[in-house]
């Protein structure tokens, strides 16, 4: 009968196999991805000819400072309530039927520029002017979104 193996030789590859390993995925790597590679040592180039790569590395060497101020000026009163403000228009703005804000915004565009073009012109508005303004089908239209809109906010308020 045999003997049990109790020693296991184990054959550990030498510093240089595997320096010389590690060559040859690195090269096949650079073979297989050259075009993105170049790309990439391009966007490198161009980002420490800008100095853009001076100021992320002197951010990331100075990180802990850095978070310090951010931290801080996030803390401030001011700052806490634009971004509760922020939350809030993000909230009211989801609310809305897309395609109603779209009409709504593109209705704002033209209504600006007409109101626009009224001021550099001059024209005055009377009284009378307004009266039979209010007889127009588009400006009726719009005063009755305007009182609806008054309306709906006087309820919640």
């Amino acid at each position: 009968m045999a003997k049990p193996t109790t020693n296991v030789n184990r054959l550990e590859p030498t510093t240089e196999e595997q320096l010389a390993d590690a060559s040859r995925e690195v090269q096949k790597a650079f073979a297989e991805h050259g075009d993105a590679i170049k790309s990439l040592l391009a966007v490198v180039q161009d980002l420490y000819d800008s100095g853009v790569l001076e100021m992320m590395h002197a951010l990331l060497n100075s990180k802990e400072k850095v978070a310090s101020i951010a931290l801080e000026q996030i803390l401030k009163p001011s700052v806490l309530n634009t971004i509760k403000n922020a939350m809030t228009a993000c909230s009211m703005v989801s609310k809305i039927d897309p395609e109603q804000l779209s009409t709504l915004v593109d209705a704002l565009v033209v209504g600006l520029r007409r109101g626009q073009d009224n001021v550099e012109s001059g024209k005055r508005v009377g009284v009378l002017q307004l009266a039979k303004t209010l007889r127009n089908s588009d400006v009726n239209r719009t005063f009755a979104l305007l009182l609806g809109v008054l309306e709906g906010m006087g309820q919640k308020l």
